[in-house]
This record gives structure tokens, sequence and C-alpha cells, in this order.
């Protein structure tokens, strides 16, 4: 989670939110408000935009280049992601699992942790 304060999320907000709209009007400039979630192919066609957009803001941030800046924005790209992953990727990963069952491998690994696990506790 992004640890910011209140008040800097009410002066960052509304940048956001404008940036929201800009992207999606990249895909259909006429039907962007009241619209629901974009489709798959709608994603694909602003995911450079967006690549573009975090490229712009980590860049201007950094100023002149140095090791240091450099590791501390890949830092904090690598932590957006490693967050995302765990708040979104994991929920849906878990729900196809139980949804569609898991591979046997991963399923036979598992239970050797719960049955070691249980062992112990014995």
């Amino acid at each position: 989670m992004p640890y910011v304060s209140e008040d800097n999320r009410k002066l960052l907000d509304n940048s956001i939110n404008t940036m929201i709209l800009a992207l999606k009007r990249t895909v259909d400039n006429e039907n962007i408000f009241g619209k629901g979630p974009l489709s798959n192919e709608e994603l694909l066609k602003i995911l450079g935009n967006i690549n573009y957009c975090f490229s712009r803001v980590s860049s201007s941030m950094m100023g002149e280049v140095s090791y240091g800046k450099v590791a501390m924005i890949t830092g904090v790209l690598e932590n957006i992601k490693q967050e995302y992953y765990r708040r979104v990727a994991e929920k849906y990963e878990d729900f196809k699992i139980t949804e569609n069952g898991d591979i046997p491998e991963y399923e036979r690994s598992n239970n050797r942790k719960v049955e070691r696990k249980a062992n112990q506790n014995d």
C-alpha cells in the first residue's frame, strides 16, 4: 500500500483522475464518460501510453541521472509491481485455483508443506 497522507491524496487525486480520463480518451474520445472498465482490447491499446506516463513522471522526478537515483526509482517501480501483484493478481490466482483446480505438482508440494506443519505441531 502506498502510504500517502490524506492531504497529499487530495492534492494528487484530481491530477491522477485527469490522467486516467486522458488515457481512456486515447482509446475512445467519444464514449469515456459513464463507461465501465476497459475491455482487454482497449487496455492493450493504451498500455504504451500508461508506460509513457509512468516514464515521464519517474524521469522528471529524477533530474540528473545517477546510480543512486536510478536504483531508488527502479526500487519504487518494483515495489509498485509487487504490491499490485499481491493485492490484485494473487487473489485472482487463488480464485482460479479454487474454480479450476491446482496443477498436480503444486498440489503435491502444498500437501507436503501442510503434512510437515501438522507433524511439527504433534
